[in-house]
């Protein structure tokens, strides 16, 4: 097997406290990058305690109550997937229920939250499978009171496939494919959000240890099951996707990108 690369915490100092598998959710799948990303990307919003902050498409919420734990901030949350009751009986496990609040919506339709509402909003490894369309991005950006930032991070390709499509390789997988459709590389989310003409990019860019991501995860999930064959074959695709990452391009990374909507008299 690929010898494979850990995260260095000591560039990640806002989750010092977590545990490797609190990075994770625990085993519960959560994507590339866990806590180390949401920490990444917390960082950029310029938060203040009491500040409220909508969690778009938050998965199993530990994104959600990260932010309540490290920053102070009021939270909203949703994910079509997982249902607002098993998020409540999750914040209430981890003593945030006065700060998180879940809900059940869907965020590829019309939000029934207020305009100009959130301090900030944050999505983590979601946005590439509902958001790459200007208009549906600025439906999300009116509840974003302006001067707001709004957090974007997730798994993406370093640059845009050629003409050829996806490599091969990025088809093997164990369900997702139709996902890796939907990776674009920094360059192109950039372009998507100045096309709204409602925010300035204040960044957008691949992390530097955005593969390394992909890697640690796998240490970790391995570790988990015991490094047994069975595992090494059902993770066989994943690694060697690695592998070619490592050595040509398109190569699977990580994004960030922080946006600043633009005061009332810029919405034109």
């Amino acid at each position: 097997m690929v010898s494979l690369r850990r995260i260095d915490r000591r560039d990640y100092p806002e989750v010092d406290e977590y545990s490797w598998e609190e990075i994770y959710g625990h085993g519960d799948n959560m994507a590339p990058g866990g806590l180390y990303l949401a920490s990444r990307m917390a960082g950029s919003l310029q938060l203040e305690p009491g500040d409220v902050v909508l969690d778009i498409a938050c998965g199993r919420g530990d994104s959600s109550i990260f932010l309540a734990r490290r920053y102070g901030v009021r939270v909203v949350c949703f994910d079509l997937w997982i249902s607002a009751s098993f998020l409540a009986c999750k914040i209430e496990e981890n003593g945030c229920t006065s700060q998180v609040k879940p809900l059940d919506l869907d965020a590829t339709k019309p939000l029934p939250l207020g305009a100009s509402h959130f301090d900030a909003m944050f999505c983590m490894q979601s946005l590439h499978s509902f958001g790459g369309d200007a208009d549906r991005l600025r439906r999300l950006l009116g509840h974003l009171k302006p001067e707001g930032r709004f957090a974007v991070g997730g798994t993406c390709f370093n640059e845009e496939p050629s003409n050829g499509g996806l490599p091969a390789i990025y088809r093997e997988t164990d369900c997702w494919d139709a996902e890796y459709e939907k990776y674009h590389s920094p360059v192109w989310w950039k372009a998507l959000f100045l096309e709204t003409g409602l925010v300035d990019v204040i960044e957008c860019r691949e992390l530097e240890d955005g593969l390394v991501m992909w890697e640690d995860e796998i240490l970790h999930h391995g570790k988990r099951a015991g490094w047994t064959e069975k595992w090494h074959h059902k993770a066989k695709w994943l690694i060697d996707q690695v592998a070619f990452s490592r050595r040509q391009t398109p190569y699977l990374t990580h994004y960030v990108a922080t946006l600043e909507k633009r005061g009332c008299h810029d919405n034109t």
